[in-house]
């Protein structure tokens, strides 16, 4: 059973049956994602420590009577051909085999996207220095700044407001 099947069986909450595991350390099997997995003798076990709880002991000073274990069904010794053990090695060599040459793959693909990006990097640095000399020789090919075509601009702009208002009161 796991936790929450053996709070709903305890009429507790699954905090509880946590906490009463580990201030108790009880022994209790765990699964592959640390879960505590509970057996019939374990719940008999809680089931004592419940009704100690409401007889009025404190949890500190409860003591859990634990079955002792036998090895979890997991554990058990399956027996194994002769032909499965050689069998199983080289599947696991073959893994481990597999999983170098994603490593590798992995590390020459991530070395290749540097270079890549590295190259790139060159060219827009030479594109810049382009465009900075370019830049450089149009500023010696002007003349210094001239005021007078920016005023007579505004000026044009001006005469050409002064007509439009001149025309409109004319009348």
């Amino acid at each position: 059973m796991n936790t929450a099947a053996v709070a709903k069986e305890l009429g507790v909450s699954t905090k509880t049956v946590q906490r009463w595991v580990k201030q108790l350390e009880l022994p209790m099997e765990r699964n592959e994602l640390g879960h505590y997995h509970f057996r019939e003798e374990d719940l008999n076990t809680l089931k004592g420590v419940k009704e100690q709880l409401h007889s009025g002991v404190l949890l500190q000073d409860i003591k859990a009577e634990t079955a002792p274990h036998a090895a979890p069904p997991e554990a058990e010794a399956v027996p194994v051909s002769n032909s499965a053990g050689p069998r199983a090695a080289e599947l696991e060599d073959r893994l481990n085999l597999m999983e170098q040459k994603l490593n590798h793959k992995a590390d020459a693909v991530v070395s290749y996207q540097l270079l890549q990006h590295r190259r790139e990097m060159e060219e827009l640095n030479k594109k810049i220095h382009k465009l900075e000399q370019t830049i450089d020789i149009l500023f010696a090919q002007l003349p210094e700044a001239n005021p007078e075509p920016v005023l007579m601009f505004e000026n044009q702009k001006l005469n050409k407001r002064k007509g439009l208002l001149k025309s409109i009161f004319s009348l």
